[in-house]
């Protein structure tokens, strides 16, 4: 009876330790064509944190047979992806890099696209003005509140909430 239990016992431990060797193996993802290279340090991070392996194998321009095959491989990789992570795991394994990525001075281009924000500025210019934004961190990464105000006269006009990785910007005042 104790030797059953023993073999119950170390069963039941080497099958749990061959799950957490799945668990952490590497998943590569072939990759290729031109990368952002500002973002691919925020990459490799989240990579390596979710057991991700993002293999280069060519530039901008590869063979079609190459593609075809590095197609094969990510559907592979792409199924065990999945199994670990569920299918929106694309989704949050971007939002991360965004969340990682964001930065104001990034953020700025974002909110600089907003058509009141572009209106403002171009009734400032007329009178020799421009818009200037103070930005301030929340506790969620790549969010932020701006005041937007004029340069010269420091009149506040909005204060927003820009939540770079979702690319949402919100007024939440006005003036």
């Amino acid at each position: 009876m104790k030797t059953l239990l023993v073999i119950i016992l170390l069963s039941a431990v080497s099958n749990n330790a061959l799950a957490q060797s799945k668990q952490k193996e590497k998943i590569r993802l072939l990759t290729y064509g031109l990368p952002y290279f500002e973002r691919i340090p925020f990459e490799e991070q989240v990579a390596a944190k979710w057991g991700i392996e993002l293999y280069a194998i060519g530039g901008c321009v590869i063979e079609q047979q190459l593609m075809d095959s590095a197609k094969r491989v990510n559907e592979v990789a792409e199924k065990k992806i999945i199994g670990r992570y569920g299918k929106n795991w694309r989704e949050r394994f971007n939002k991360e890099i965004d969340a990682l990525f964001a930065t104001p001075e990034r953020a700025a281009d974002l909110v600089n696209s907003q058509d009141y924000i572009r209106q403002q500025e171009q009734g400032l210019r007329a009178s020799g003005d421009s818009l200037h934004y103070t930005w301030s961190t929340t506790r969620k990464k790549g969010v932020y509140h701006v005041l937007v105000s004029g340069s010269v006269k420091n009149t506040i006009f909005y204060k927003l909430l820009v939540d770079y990785p979702q690319s949402k910007v919100s007024i939440l005042s006005r003036r």
